[in-house]
């Protein structure tokens, strides 16, 4: 019996830059809740990005945000991985000797800016609607470093993760799984470790999850389950991790629930 599944969401349940989930995830989540199995958004965004996503059933739904970074279940951070300070801050100036590139730093509750141009900024609060503080000096946020993101101007991002590959590749893993951005994550730490530790929690094993992703830093979420998905538009490789494929996670929930 299945009573726990995890999503990714960009590129898996939304497609081609969606911003808003597909109407019909609405009364699937409802129905899932009433049956008694948890839905848990794993995804790079966010935390506060990942509730404004789940309307309505923000309050019932758990939570992997930051690429794994932390987890979040009935509303406690039940697991937070911290990134070195001064690692982070050689880092962050690195990305921003980069013309082309802008950094984010992310908090629990926000991510910090320290904008070169304001389209950065109207796309961050616009268009991805995250919450954001600008800030002159990013180097002086207190908060403890959740995770490093560049964000790519133009259409160099791959050039971009491969030189911070090289520089960063030893100290960190990378991972682009959207046009412009660049995350930067402490090696170890990924969407399957923050799973895990949701999974001890409630005290659920992997013949009792199913999972669903399309991109390289699913794999270890995908992992986690012994029902793993990927939608059709999968790399290759992850379609060939998971046991099942499937065109929308939708088809898949709705078989469940109805």
């Amino acid at each position: 019996m299945i009573r726990l599944i995890a999503s990714d969401m960009d590129g898996t349940i939304l497609r081609d830059g969606a911003q808003t989930l597909p109407p019909r995830m609405f009364p699937i989540m409802e129905r899932l809740t009433k049956k008694g199995i948890l839905f848990t958004a794993a995804s790079g965004r966010q935390y506060a990005n990942l509730r404004r996503l789940m309307g309505p059933m923000a309050d019932h739904v758990d939570y992997i945000c930051e690429n794994g970074a932390f987890a979040v279940h009935n509303g406690e951070i039940i697991y937070k991985a911290v990134m070195d300070r001064a690692l982070g801050q050689e880092l962050m100036a690195d990305i921003l000797a980069v013309p082309d590139c802008e950094v984010q730093l992310s908090g629990v509750d926000t991510a910090y800016i320290q904008p070169k141009r304001a389209s950065y900024t109207e796309h961050l609060r616009f268009v991805l609607k995250n919450n954001i503080t600008e800030v002159d000096d990013i180097f002086s946020t207190p908060e403890d470093y959740i995770k490093i993101s560049a964000y790519v101007h133009g259409d160099r991002t791959e050039e971009r993760m491969e030189q911070f590959e090289v520089r960063w590749g030893k100290q960190f893993t990378l991972a682009s799984t959207c046009p412009h951005w660049i995350d930067f994550i402490p090696p170890g730490i990924h969407k399957g470790h923050a799973m895990k530790a949701l999974m001890d929690i409630l005290g659920i094993s992997r013949e009792e999850t199913m999972a669903f992703g399309d991109n390289y830093n699913d794999l270890e979420l995908l992992a986690c389950a012994a029902k793993s998905y990927a939608v059709s538009t999968a790399k290759p490789q992850v379609i060939a991790a998971c046991r099942h494929t499937c065109d929308y996670v939708e088809d898949v929930l709705e078989a469940i629930c109805f």
